[in-house]
């Protein structure tokens, strides 16, 4: 059976490959993890993600029984108490056979027996030429094993660049070696031994440029200097000396060993944003925040903070893919729906990385407690980045905190988490004018955008600089293309009816306050009632309490908790050093809609 490439499964003699798309997916998890049980739960996430229909569980068996018949049995598909066992042959799956190779290959090498290595890799890398099931739409289940894949596949890219170096071919390697510091260009490793093979082959000049590229990458990318080995082979080209200590080291010893299970890296980050625009101050600020210290001593906590909408999902996955490097272990990922009535459960959430890490089911804690326990002693030793959107408060945090120095976490929010230990926060706010007129080109192209500087300008405004806003009114231009972008315009100018200008499928400004809103206290919505039909822009707690009969330390209060959720934004204090506070406009479009705000 073929998951390294084409999902592709034969059963004596047969081709039993499903063709519906779900039931693809659901042979494709089975077999990836078979031979142990998959639960019924881990199944609907892959077919349904977070949302499954009220009829999941009835389709799911549904096709458990079509890819059973097509299996012609039930030896090989087995139902258990919680879900189902794929039993295959040893050997039967690709991705155990190059799994095998690659341990293989690796006990080669620490035994000094790099031809049998070569060969165990060659043979390794011809099974995964393509991409894994580059024929499926994979869920997220199937997401987090994709991403394992690769990095085993990027050990074995290592392994080979090692077992060739040691046997000589460097004029063989270098070509390949040039593919993959283009395709990796934050891959330190690769960049060292292209180096070496380059040296080896008399080309040190190529060499010395190898390292002042990736050195300038690494710099403006990530704020941060090469490695302690690449200097050194740096220093070492630069005295001729190549066949110093640094120089001449076993690669292989910077590889760790195999974990006891096949897939033991877990590398679960959503795709980067394409249409990613701006935010370069926050970027290198994040970069600043994320790289490990010369001798950390505690997990780093980073948090991204804003209104619903300010883009702080787009920029943390940014910084988190430009950090991914520094984090070589593993990187986890999980969308915490804070903002949701029902926020998603830590236990579960942790169930899921350490699956990820190779766990098995029947060897998962149920207890939280001893989840979060297990979690933190498999990051002790290793650097670990785990991301996590949208956390609710502190509580919901804690049990997902790995457990070592040289781990960080990158979260975003809405709340303040200020009862957090060490916790850096990085706050965004509105778009910078020219980044939002950028956005609007990069989404509807720049002859319209530039047809009428000022209707964009009027534009921009009114979306209040918010790229949630831009991007939905990108999106209704895009599908209204005889509009003209005056038009646009007035339509935004009614603040009433803004909100309902400022949606669009999924981009949808009020539906994303509305959470953060429904979880304000009674006092706090009525009191942004009261000052969004009332107040000036600017205002205090006195003068809020005056026009909206509260009392003045109530106003207080409720005030700070309003500005700590984003609906308000502290200005700074007047001439008697008294909080001033000022509502944004699309707060105050949101509290004055009725059917969504406070009206």
């Amino acid at each position: 059976m073929s998951v390294l490439g084409p999902l592709h499964a034969v059963h004596e003699g047969r081709d039993v490959t499903p063709t519906a798309p779900k039931v693809r997916n659901l042979l494709a998890l089975l077999a990836l993890r078979h031979d142990r049980l998959v639960t019924t739960g881990t199944l609907m996430t892959e077919l349904w993600g977070d949302h499954p229909p009220l009829s999941a569980l009835a389709t799911l068996q549904t096709y458990v029984y079509q890819l059973r018949k097509a299996l012609r049995g039930r030896e090989l598909l087995v139902t258990k108490p919680l879900g189902y066992v794929l039993h295959l042959e040893p050997g039967c799956l690709d991705a155990d056979r190059f799994s095998g190779l690659l341990s293989r290959a690796r006990a080669d090498l620490a035994a000094g027996r790099p031809e049998q290595a070569a060969e165990a890799l060659t043979e390794a890398l011809a099974l995964s030429a393509t991409p894994p099931l580059s024929d499926l739409d994979t869920g997220p289940v199937l997401e987090s094993h994709l991403g394992q894949l690769a990095e085993s596949r990027l050990q074995a890219h290592e392994l080979w660049a090692e077992a060739d170096l040691r046997l000589g071919r460097h004029h063989d390697v270098i070509t390949r070696l040039q593919a993959l510091v283009v395709e990796h260009p934050f891959h330190e490793d690769f960049h060292r031994k292209l180096m070496l093979a380059l040296r080896r082959a008399g080309r040190r000049s190529e060499a010395m440029e190898v390292y002042r590229k990736v050195r300038r990458t690494l710099v403006e990318e990530l704020g941060i200097e090469p490695s302690a080995a690449l200097q050194a082979l740096h220093e070492s080209l630069l005295d001729d000396d190549i066949d110093n200590a640094a120089d001449t080291a076993p690669v292989v010893a910077d590889i760790p060993a195999a974990a006891p299970a096949p897939y033991a890296r877990p590398a679960q980050l959503p795709p980067d944003s394409a249409d990613f625009v701006g935010r370069a101050a926050e970027l290198r600020r994040a970069a600043e925040l994320l790289v490990p210290g010369a001798a950390p001593q505690a997990t780093r906590l980073v948090a991204v903070t804003g209104m619903p909408g300010a883009g702080k999902t787009a920029l943390a996955l940014r910084a988190a893919h430009q950090a991914a490097a520094r984090y070589p272990d593993g990187q986890f990922h999980a969308d915490l729906r804070g903002a949701e009535e029902h926020p998603a459960d830590p236990g579960r959430i942790l169930g899921g990385f350490l699956r990820a890490t190779g766990l098995r089911d029947q060897d998962l804690p149920d207890d939280l407690a001893e989840r979060s326990q297990l979690f933190r002693s498999w990051t002790a030793g290793r650097a670990v980045l785990v991301v996590l959107d949208d956390a609710a408060d502190e509580e919901q945090l804690r049990p997902l905190l790995p457990g070592g120095p040289r781990c960080a976490v990158l979260t975003t929010s809405r709340a303040p988490l200020s009862g957090l230990s060490g916790l850096q926060r990085l706050e965004l706010g509105e778009m910078p004018a020219e980044e939002c007129v950028q956005l609007l080109r990069s989404a509807v192209g720049e002859g319209r955008v530039d047809s009428d500087p000022d209707a964009v300008r009027a534009i921009v405004a009114m979306c209040g600089r918010l790229p949630l806003a831009v991007r939905a009114v990108a999106a209704r231009m895009r599908a209204r293309p005889q509009f003209p972008l005056r038009t646009v315009a007035s339509r935004l100018a009614d603040e009433r009816l803004r909100l309902r200008e400022l949606r669009h499928g999924e981009l949808d400004v009020a539906a994303r306050l509305a959470p953060a809103y429904r979880r304000l206290d009674p006092g706090g919505r009525s009191l942004l009632a009261g000052i969004a039909a009332r107040a000036p822009q600017t205002f205090t707690a006195r003068s809020a309490a005056r026009w909206t009969g509260f009392d003045p330390v109530a106003a207080e209060l409720l005030l700070e908790q309003l500005a700590e959720r984003h609906f308000l934004r502290l200005h700074g204090c007047d001439a008697g050093g008294e909080d001033v506070y000022a509502l944004p406009d699309l707060m105050r479009s949101f509290a004055l809609t009725p059917a969504v705000g406070c009206g």
